[in-house]
């Protein structure tokens, strides 16, 4: 219980939303402040780097081919092109939190990113010469078993994304066929490869046998002791709700698409169910989600009689949780109220840059505003909320604060994640087009006094 309970005091001091419990704050390791400016650093080097790259992020890999490349990738925040890799190796996280391994793999041609966390190999199975398959599609890995000493460090694990959310990648991960909507952690034992959803959907095929993952879930494929972790030895396992350990000190922060990690498990509905935007029939309903949806877990009230779920478009929301059919496990993230989600780790997740030329800073989230102030293209603006209303955010520049459009800026924030200021006002109504009212245009009464 003790790793669990600090493991809640640092995740809450690096920004993530896990309010549960209220330890000391002497039980937080002396990890901690080493292991967030560590992940800081990475963030500055490599979130938002090119796709097509691998980019270390920690402490020096190993690669194949050995030589020049793999001493190219040696220093933090070196950029290699994933084509010329054949196999890399980051090493174990250290005990006092300062480095580890961490390292992003981007791959355009495969339409999937990873990263590695920690004691983790990965080697391309795909022949140079193959003309049939892209490098990386289909791919081993391996990942260490110690836990870190560290005991705010994630376990050995390697995260794999699809690019776009909703659209599915297929690869071969340690022999099985994987297709992935979403999100997964792989972690792998010396007989075993651990499969766990964490957003989405997954399919693994392993000896014509396969199972479908929801997010909360995990299955299981076994290998021969000693063997090829590319040749499988069983079907997947029975799907069940994943091992709650596994996800322990994720930095879902570095993920490329952050995303809250579930709790173990699933719920669905058999009927119509309000979605409301807070834990009782006080708040408003959002919508009513029809009968025959599965849903992600991501938290509790207290009293545990209402669960905070996300939807396969995203949506997240409460529901009373009588009303719902449930698979999960323990549900031990708990929250009086919807919490905020995590940002990036310092600058990243605060600064955006102009993007298209001079932009005009408006008085509210809308081009019908007044505008207070323009600015010029490659001007670093702050992040201070976003609108309820589109896609509009309120930045800070020269002391001037004012709302612009989000296709007008790049930034490396999660824009889920600033708080939306609800006191922006509504979009003005649009100008009446003459002849659309109703009436005719001029009024013929008043003809030829119009």
């Amino acid at each position: 219980m003790r790793r669990i309970i600090v493991f809640l005091v640092v995740m809450c001091f690096a920004g993530v939303w896990i309010v549960t419990g209220a330890p000391l704050e002497e039980e937080r390791p002396p990890c901690a402040d080493p292991m967030i400016a560590f992940y800081t650093a990475a963030s500055e080097r490599c979130i938002g780097a090119p796709d097509g790259y691998a980019c270390n992020g920690g402490a020096a890999p190993s690669a194949q081919p050995d030589g020049p490349l793999s001493n190219s990738l040696a220093s933090a925040g070196a950029l290699v092109p994933v084509s010329q890799i054949d196999a890399v190796t980051t090493p174990p996280f250290s005990a006092d939190g300062t480095t580890g391994g961490l390292l992003w793999m981007r791959v355009p041609e495969v339409d999937l990113n990873m990263l590695l966390l920690g004691d983790v190999t990965v080697e391309n199975r795909i022949a140079p010469d193959d003309p049939a398959f892209p490098r990386w599609k289909a791919f081993t890995v391996s990942t260490g078993d110690e836990l870190s000493a560290c005991e705010a460090h994630p376990r050995n694990g390697l995260i794999v994304q699809s690019v776009a959310r909703d659209r599915p990648v297929r690869v071969v991960i340690n022999g099985a066929s994987v297709d992935l909507s979403g999100t997964a952690l792989i972690i792998t034992r010396e007989t075993q490869t651990v499969f766990v959803v964490l957003e989405g959907v997954m399919r693994v095929l392993s000896l014509r046998e396969a199972q479908t993952l929801v997010a909360g879930q995990e299955t299981r494929v076994n290998y021969q002791a000693g063997g090829d972790l590319s040749s499988p030895i069983s079907s997947p396992s029975v799907v069940v709700p994943y091992t709650p350990g596994f996800t322990l000190g994720l930095p879902i922060e570095l993920f490329d698409r952050p995303t809250i990690i579930p709790q173990p498990g699933f719920v669905a509905t058999d009927g119509n169910v309000n979605l409301r935007a807070g834990p009782g029939t006080n708040f408003s309903r959002i919508y009513q989600v029809p009968g025959g949806q599965n849903m992600t877990i991501l938290g509790r009230n207290p009293a545990g009689d209402w669960y905070h779920v996300r939807l396969g478009n995203g949506q997240t929301g409460w529901m009373f949780a009588e009303l719902l059919r449930r698979n999960h496990g323990s549900i031990d993230v708990v929250y009086e109220s919807t919490p905020i989600p995590p940002q990036r780790f310092g600058d990243a997740g605060r600064v955006a840059y102009v993007n298209a030329g001079t932009v005009t800073l408006r008085s509210a989230p809308h081009a019908g505003f007044p505008a207070v102030h323009n600015v010029s293209d490659g001007v670093e603006l702050e992040l201070i909320a976003r609108s309820p209303y589109g896609p509009w955010v309120k930045v800070e520049g020269a002391g001037v604060a004012g709302w612009v459009p989000l296709l007008n800026l790049d930034t490396r924030a999660i824009i889920d994640s600033l708080p939306i200021d609800y006191t922006a006002p509504l979009p003005p109504e649009p100008t009446a087009i003459p002849g659309l009212t109703g009436f005719a245009f001029p009024d013929p009464s008043c003809f030829p006094d119009c």
